[in-house]
């Protein structure tokens, strides 16, 4: 402890002395906001063997600064601190192992001046206990101590600026502890690392001068170096190099000629002044450009358009770019008449139970011609569409039940079955009103497109 305070008491000294010699400088009284944060514990005395580690915590509030002299000021301040505690040992033979304590602050600020970009500050301080957390829920309020007081040094960085640097070593010399739990010769007194910001609100920097005699210096108007008699751009900053005027910009890219590769062609920092190249002559630079080394047009991103299948359809836009298809089918074939026939046939003689998704014999024969179809056009695809009457159950369900129980069976003819897609519609597409048991056998089906 003593040496805490020789060590405040050396700096006070050599500020002192140091704001003898440095500008004459002094401010207003002024005042602001602060905020800092706590890293806090107890610190245990006597007897005590409780461990305490330090806890993070914050504090906020206002200060007032009233200047004495240039190098020395008074300060009071007003906070509402929080601070935390932990310790190690056991929660029953410590006054608070883990929790927070919550005071109402009042530093008394003595500030000495070392000039405007640093000040050592030192003093007392007073904590009235606020409230308390206890996460053990063994502490009462009538543990602590209502008051405690501490001593305090520190240093503060830009004392004198709108936003100013603080931090400072808080050293408890109150005993905390009012409870009949723990030995008279074990004292629990704070002990409190703080650093923040303050923000001053009212008051401004004063400073004086010491007269001089200055002799009246030639103007430069624009602040360039180059006094206006030998400056030819008087009110535009620039170079010796160009007396006094800016380095030229010929073609106005905003990179000056010396540094510009295309001087009379604009262009951008990237390529040194000169324009983003178009390696391959469409009309697209080449950071738009897709392919930057074969022309394109600008509907294709700069890329030329590709028609792999020869019918007129671009690829990008049609839906069979390795066959070729007419436009009215989106580039891929139509459909050949017997093919639609037969597939129509096939649907026909598909027939189903009521409530049942099992394939009946009598259309295999008709799925076999499909297979046979699909077998010779490898580039078609096959989607299947299954249906209910309008008395089935979960008719979402079997109509897509339905629609698998077919693909089953042309897979099981070595159909790919990347090449068959399926559906299910339920009761929704009837092909018959569903008023008699004949039109509900008719609705119980399935329907087989091609597609590509």
């Amino acid at each position: 402890m003593k040496k805490f305070f020789l060590v405040v008491l050396s700096g006070c000294i050599a500020a002192s002395i140091t704001a003898q010699d440095v500008a004459r400088s002094s401010s207003s009284a002024s005042g602001g906001l602060l905020g800092a944060a706590n890293f806090s514990q107890f610190r245990v005395t006597g007897t005590g063997t409780a461990d305490y580690n330090f806890e993070p915590g914050w504090s906020a509030g206002g200060w007032v600064n009233f200047p004495l002299s240039s190098g020395f000021s008074l300060e009071p301040q007003l906070m509402y601190s929080s601070y935390g505690y932990h310790s190690n040992a056991d929660a029953s033979s410590v006054l608070l192992k883990d929790g927070k304590i919550r005071y109402i602050s009042v530093p008394l600020i003595f500030k000495f001046h070392t000039g405007d970009k640093f000040a050592i500050t030192a003093g007392p301080q007073i904590d009235w206990f606020s409230s308390f957390e206890d996460r053990n829920n063994l502490a009462v309020e009538e543990d602590f101590k209502k008051t405690s007081f501490s001593a305090f040094g520190g240093l503060e960085i830009f004392p004198r600026g709108g936003i100013t640097i603080f931090g400072r070593y808080i050293f408890g010399l109150s005993n905390m502890d009012n409870s009949s739990s723990h030995s008279d010769a074990s004292k629990y007194k704070n002990q409190n690392i703080q650093a923040g910001l303050k923000f001053r609100l009212f008051g401004k920097k004063q400073e004086t001068y010491q007269a001089t005699e200055v002799a009246t210096p030639i103007p430069d108007s624009d602040g360039d170096g180059i006094n206006d008699d030998v400056d030819k751009c008087p009110n535009q900053a620039g170079v010796a190099k160009y007396n006094g005027c800016p380095i030229p910009d010929s073609d106005g890219d905003g990179i000056n000629d010396e540094l510009d590769k295309c001087p009379n062609q604009a262009g951008t920092a990237k390529y040194e002044g000169c324009p983003i190249p178009d390696s391959d002559g469409d009309g697209i630079n080449d950071e738009q450009d897709k392919c930057p080394n074969e022309a394109g047009p600008a509907s294709n991103n700069g890329c030329p358009i590709l028609d792999k299948d020869g019918d007129g359809i671009p690829d990008a836009e049609d839906k069979c770019p390795d066959v070729s298809g007419t436009k009215a089918n989106n580039g891929c074939p139509d459909v050949p008449a017997d093919v639609s026939k037969l597939l129509s046939m096939s649907s026909q003689s598909i027939s189903f139970s009521a409530n049942s998704a099992k394939l009946s014999t009598t259309g295999n024969a008709s799925l076999n011609k499909v297979v046979a179809v699909l077998n010779e056009h490898p580039e078609m695809r096959l989607k299947i569409e299954g249906h209910t009457d309008n008395m089935e159950k979960d008719a979402d369900n079997l109509s897509k039940q339905r629609s698998e129980s077919v693909k089953t069976y042309l897979v099981s003819k070595g159909i790919s079955a990347d090449r068959i897609d399926v559906e299910g519609f339920g009761s929704s597409t009837p092909v018959m009103d569903n008023n008699t048991t004949a039109n509900r056998a008719k609705n119980r089906r399935v329907e087989l497109k091609i597609v590509y």
